[in-house]
């Protein structure tokens, strides 16, 4: 289903080349005129050297993503079903935070990957095999609480049926966040909304609230879980096989034409780091960039959860192992290598240690909540924020120079 939305892969790739720094030094190599196809790997098939590379992305990456972050939606739509089977429990309700907290990281991890399915879609600015899957399963930005309040007086939440045929701002990760966390019973709409101006929210009372957000979370989480099994059975090779489709960028059987357009779809899905992580959840709400007063923590991405430094730190995270090639626990190949290959080991080594330092920077911070952060630390929040903006100059300026990485020019608001 196609949405009025502002899709976050359109905002990162308008980033990408917009920033005024200058690239390193990356060994001598005459990086604006190096064709990538001609990278020499050591071997006799530089081809086949990048499609290794591009096989450890979908299989040894992105799947591993999907398949756990599957998993933990699972775990959430059961935690949200016992909620709704007893709305008043306390225990059910900390359980249900709890593994809307895990399925929330496990996707973070997956923002930095938003090719394939999970991809934009259409003819505007889209990526290879995109169906605009990302935003069923989390809309953020787009997120209105109030309209999360409207479909709580209601009916559309009672079912996943009945919900999924509203728009994404109204369900997914986000909306359930809201439902889970917001304890007050209060709505968020103006005064003269018609919930609150005809006094049908107030009509509701306390309890029938809970109760009926506690049925809005599991109709939410089921339509998740389904989501997320969907996704990743887009990627398996026994179901949808796009991870095949990328390990063998180039080939007859692939839908990507070249590993260079394998590369291109995911350089622009990695500059989330710089639009989303830095910018949006990092810059805006501290008060940094994007905001007209000395904070502006209502920009927060988790608001109610207070989650948000956490997010970035999976964000940094995904990254890395997206960068690395990697799965934790295991060797494989990565961006790091393709620079090696072309003689900028200098550069991979440095990028490595700029994700090594976001990562410590913000597991400096001690908390998760954005807000404390920057209240009690600002000097730390700073160091985290430039930590991270440190790494992200480097790949969208450095890296993308060296290799030749061209991803797709949209414009903002193009997923219409």
């Amino acid at each position: 289903m196609r949405h009025a939305s502002i899709h976050l892969l359109a905002l990162v790739a308008v980033a990408a080349g917009c920033d005024g720094d200058s690239p390193v030094d990356a060994g001598g190599l005459d990086a604006a005129g190096m064709d990538a196809g001609d990278v020499d790997s050591g071997g006799t098939d530089p081809e086949g050297f990048r499609r290794e590379i591009t096989a450890g992305f979908a299989n040894g990456v992105i799947l591993p993503m999907l398949r756990t972050f599957a998993e933990r939606a699972a775990a959430l739509e059961t935690a949200a079903g016992a909620l709704a089977a007893d709305p008043a429990s306390a225990a059910a309700r900390e359980t249900a935070q709890g593994a809307w907290r895990e399925a929330m990281l496990a996707w973070q991890q997956l923002e930095m990957a938003q090719i394939g399915p999970q991809g934009m879609g259409g003819t505007e600015c889209p990526v290879v095999g995109g169906m605009d899957l990302r935003d069923e399963i989390y809309s953020w930005n787009l997120t209105s609480t109030c309209r999360v309040d409207q479909e709580t007086v209601g009916g559309a939440h009672e079912t996943p049926e009945a919900l999924g045929a509203q728009l994404v701002n109204v369900r997914g990760l986000d909306a359930l966040e809201y439902l889970l966390f917001e304890q007050t019973g209060n709505n968020s709409c103006s005064p003269v909304s018609p919930i609150n101006a005809d006094g049908t929210w107030a009509a509701l009372g306390a309890d029938a609230v809970r109760a009926r957000r506690a049925r809005y979370a599991a109709s939410a989480a089921t339509l998740v879980a389904r989501e997320a099994a969907a996704l990743r059975d887009r990627w398996e090779p026994s179901g949808g096989g796009f991870a095949t489709d990328l390990a063998t960028a180039g080939t007859g059987g692939s839908a990507y034409r070249s590993t260079q357009a394998a590369f291109n779809d995911l350089g622009g899905a990695m500059l989330y780091l710089d639009v989303a992580a830095r910018d949006m959840k990092l810059a805006a709400p501290a008060g940094i960039a994007g905001c007209m007063a000395d904070t502006c923590f209502e920009l927060a991405e988790h608001r109610y959860a207070r989650t948000s430094v956490a997010s970035v730190l999976a964000n940094v995270r995904g990254f890395q192992r997206l960068y690395l090639g990697e799965t934790p626990g295991t060797e494989g190949r990565g961006w790091d290598d393709l620079l090696r290959s072309v003689g900028a080991a200098a550069l991979a080594d440095d990028l490595a240690a700029a994700l090594v330092a976001a990562v410590g920077a913000l597991e400096a911070l001690g908390t998760d909540d954005l807000e404390q952060a920057v209240t009690e630390n600002r000097a730390g929040f700073m160091a985290a924020y430039e930590a991270v903006g440190l790494a992200q100059r480097l790949f969208k300026v450095d890296v993308f120079t060296v290799l030749d990485i061209e991803p797709s020019t949209c414009r903002i608001g193009d997923n219409d």
